[in-house]
């Protein structure tokens, strides 16, 4: 939180995103699939922080927000909904020195048959040429909400140089591809990770994720 304080722990159930919404929070987005397969609908949503220490005044731009975000996935019961996991780091925050970075999150939530996609996507103004969306595919099993999908693919415009990464953590197989935008010629390589199907909240933050928690784990 903008305080200093913790990010609130969400109440374990409520019949909609916006029972689950502490004071001082809104709901940003919300989404409903059957992420459990049980064939009952089910939320995903994301909550925001309203506090007005976290909207930043720019010259020659529009204010920044850089309030911390909750995303959280709520089982449907048939009478309301059960919460199955939250999650504060997935979506990146900006900081108060960072603010040369587009707003990594822009309605990110989708859902497919039995699982959930959280999108963000990084495009620095100034001070880095690196752009491109991270995708995170997860779905409920095994009692939690697990990681069982990532895809990256990174351009980075000064040099046109592009890579892409895409791993199914269900079955261990990672693709890397290589190549420029400026060219149809393109390298792909097949590894294996010995990352698992990780729960929502031991993923962490999406723009480091492939550095500090998929490559120490690759095989």
């Amino acid at each position: 939180a903008q305080d200093g304080s913790e990010t609130p722990r969400l109440v374990r159930a409520a019949a909609s995103a916006e029972g689950f919404r502490p004071e001082g929070w809104r709901v940003q987005q919300v989404v409903e699939g059957d992420i459990s397969r049980d064939g009952i609908a089910d939320l995903v949503f994301v909550l925001r922080q309203t506090d007005p220490a976290g909207v930043i005044s720019r010259d020659y731009f529009p204010p920044a927000d850089i309030n911390p975000r909750i995303l959280a996935v709520a089982l449907g019961s048939g009478g309301g909904f059960t919460l199955a996991g939250q999650d504060d780091a997935l979506i990146p925050t900006r900081t108060a020195d960072g603010l040369n970075m587009e707003d990594p999150y822009d309605q990110g939530l989708s859902t497919e048959i039995g699982s959930v996609v959280v999108r963000a996507n990084l495009f620095m103004n100034m001070g880095g040429a690196d752009m491109g969306p991270y995708e995170f595919r997860f779905r409920h099993q095994d009692g939690a909400v697990r990681l069982i999908g990532y895809d990256h693919t990174n351009v980075q415009r000064m040099t046109g140089e592009s890579h892409a990464v895409s791993v199914n953590f269900l079955t261990g197989r990672m693709t890397r591809t290589t190549g420029r935008i400026d060219s149809d010629v393109e390298k792909t390589e097949t590894l294996r990770t010995t990352t698992p199907p990780l729960t929502l909240d031991q993923v962490g933050d999406a723009f480091s994720f492939e550095q500090d928690v998929l490559r120490p784990r690759i095989d």
